[in-house]
C-alpha cells in the first residue's frame, strides 16, 4: 500500500512538473519570436519524418534555433497519422477521418522563417564523413543540404498498427476496407498479443458478441516484459470475460486466404478473417551502416548516432536501438533531447543525455468499447487503473489540440 501511495504522489508531482515545463516553453518561445531574425541563406537542420518524434523535434527546434539556422521537415504523408486509435477505427465505423490530423498548426506560432515543410520522401542520405553536414535526396529529385540531421522515420506495419498510405483519402479508404472485412467475418483470428492485437480483438468482440474472436500469441502470456505480470494476467482475465479466446505459445503459419489455422496440437481454428498484428519493422534503411542486428539505429546517450563520423546526425522514436516501450510519450521526450542537443552543439555547449523516465511507459489499453486499463510502473511498484471509456473515438480530440488543430476541422 505504501509503495502505491508513493507512486500516486509521483504522478501528482509529475503533472505539476509538466505544467511548469509548458509554461516555461511558452515564455522561451515568445522570447525566441522576438529575437530570431530571417537571413537569406539559412543553414538547414533537416528532420526526416513527422510523427510524434519528428513533429515535436521540429516544434522544439523552430522555437529555439539561433538566427542563421532553419528546420526543414521532410514528411511523405499528407497528414499526421494517429496510430493508437487505428485498432478502434478498424472495428468501429464513422471516425476514420479523426485519425488524420492536418499538419501545420503545431508550428504556426514559430517565426515563419525558422522552418519550412517539404511533402516528399527521402530516398538517400549522403553524409560528410568528417561530420560537417551532408545532403538528402528526395523522391522528386530535389537535393537538400543539411548541417544537422534528425532521423524520425518510425516503423512500418499493416493495419491495425499502421495505415500504410500517404494520403488522408487513401488512409480513410484503407480503414473502411478493413472495417468491412472485420464486419463480414464470423470467425475472426488475430495473431499477435501486443497492445494493437489485444485492443482489436476486444473491440471486435464487444461490437458483435456473436462473432467468434480468437487471439493467438507466440509467447506464454500476452504483452511483453515491460508490463508486470499482474497487468498481463488482468488482460487475460478481461479477454475471457469478453468472450475472446486466447491461445498462447502458438505460432501458426497463415496467409490472407487461410480458412483455418492448425495448431501444434492438431486443433483446427476456423478463420474467415485473419488480422496479423506482428512484424513491426523500424524504417532504418536510409543509414544501413548504423543499424543494429535488430534493425534499429544505434545511438549514443545523447541520441547522436553511435558512428563517430556522424556526430551531426540524431535519431528519435521507434527507430532507435533502446530496450524501452516505443510510444508517443517516449518519442516526444527523445525529440526534446535531440532539439536541445542540436542547439547546444551549435552553441558549443556540453550535450545532455536521454534517460528513459518511468512515466514514458504509462499505457492505456482499451478492453472493449466501454472499458480501459491504465498501467503505470515506476520501477518499484506497478498500478492498474480500470477506467470507463466514455468516447468511442477515444482521446483523438486531445491529440488534435496538442498539435494545435481544432477537432475535427481540416482545411483540405
Amino acid at each position: 500500500m505504501l509503495s502505491k501511495l508513493i507512486l500516486i504522489n509521483r504522478i501528482v508531482l509529475l503533472a505539476f512538473h509538466h505544467l511548469l515545463f509548458r509554461l516555461r516553453l511558452k515564455v522561451t518561445s515568445l522570447i525566441h519570436r522576438i529575437t530570431y531574425s530571417p537571413v537569406s541563406n539559412p543553414r538547414d537542420i533537416v528532420v526526416i519524418g513527422a510523427s510524434f518524434a519528428g513533429y515535436h523535434a521540429a516544434y522544439c527546434l523552430a522555437h529555439s534555433l539561433p538566427t542563421g539556422y532553419r528546420v526543414t521537415v521532410i514528411e511523405k504523408n499528407s497528414h499526421f497519422q494517429l496510430t493508437w486509435v487505428l485498432s478502434r477505427f478498424c472495428a468501429v465505423q464513422g471516425h476514420e477521418s479523426k485519425a488524420f490530423i492536418p499538419y501545420g498548426p503545431y508550428l504556426a506560432k514559430a517565426p515563419g522563417s525558422a522552418y519550412r515543410w517539404v511533402c516528399d520522401e527521402v530516398t538517400a542520405i549522403v553524409s560528410d564523413q568528417k561530420g560537417n553536414g551532408g545532403r538528402v535526396q528526395l523522391r522528386s529529385g530535389e537535393i537538400i543540404d543539411y548541417e544537422y540531421l534528425v532521423l524520425a522515420t518510425g516503423s512500418s506495419a499493416t493495419l491495425p498498427s499502421r495505415v500504410g498510405e500517404e494520403s488522408k483519402e487513401d488512409g480513410i479508404l484503407a480503414l473502411r476496407e478493413e472495417h468491412q472485412r472485420l464486419r463480414e467475418g464470423r470467425n475472426v483470428v488475430v495473431i499477435g498479443g501486443g497492445p494493437a492485437g489485444i485492443e482489436l480483438a476486444a473491440d471486435v468482440k464487444t461490437k458483435d458478441p456473436e462473432k467468434n474472436v480468437t487471439l493467438i500469441h507466440s509467447h506464454g502470456t500476452v504483452l511483453n516484459s515491460h508490463f508486470g505480470m499482474d497487468m498481463r494476467q488482468r488482460v487475460l482475465n478481461e479477454m475471457e470475460t469478453l468472450g475472446v479466446r486466447v491461445i498462447l505459445g502458438e505460432r501458426p503459419s497463415a496467409s490472407d486466404e487461410t480458412t483455418e489455422l492448425i495448431l501444434s496440437t492438431g486443433e483446427k481454428i476456423p478463420c474467415d478473417c485473419l488480422v496479423k498484428c506482428i512484424g513491426q519493422k523500424p524504417n532504418s534503411n536510409l543509414l544501413s551502416s548504423s543499424v543494429s542486428p535488430s534493425g534499429h539505429i544505434q545511438v549514443r546517450p545523447s541520441l547522436q548516432l553511435a558512428d563517430p563520423s556522424l556526430g551531426n546526425v540524431y535519431a528519435a522514436g521507434d527507430i532507435i536501438d533502446r530496450d524501452i516501450i516505443k510510444n508517443g510519450r517516449a518519442a516526444i521526450e527523445q525529440a526534446q533531447i535531440v532539439a536541445q542537443n542540436i542547439v547546444r552543439q551549435i552553441q558549443g555547449k556540453q550535450l545532455v543525455t536521454y534517460q528513459a523516465q518511468w512515466w514514458e511507459g504509462a499505457t492505456k489499453l482499451t478492453m472493449g468499447l466501454k472499458k480501459n486499463l491504465v498501467y503505470m510502473n515506476d520501477g518499484e511498484t506497478d498500478m492498474i487503473f480500470p477506467m470507463k471509456n466514455k468516447r468511442e473515438d477515444l482521446d483523438s480530440a486531445m491529440v488534435w489540440r496538442f498539435f494545435g488543430a481544432k477537432p475535427y476541422e481540416d482545411p483540405e
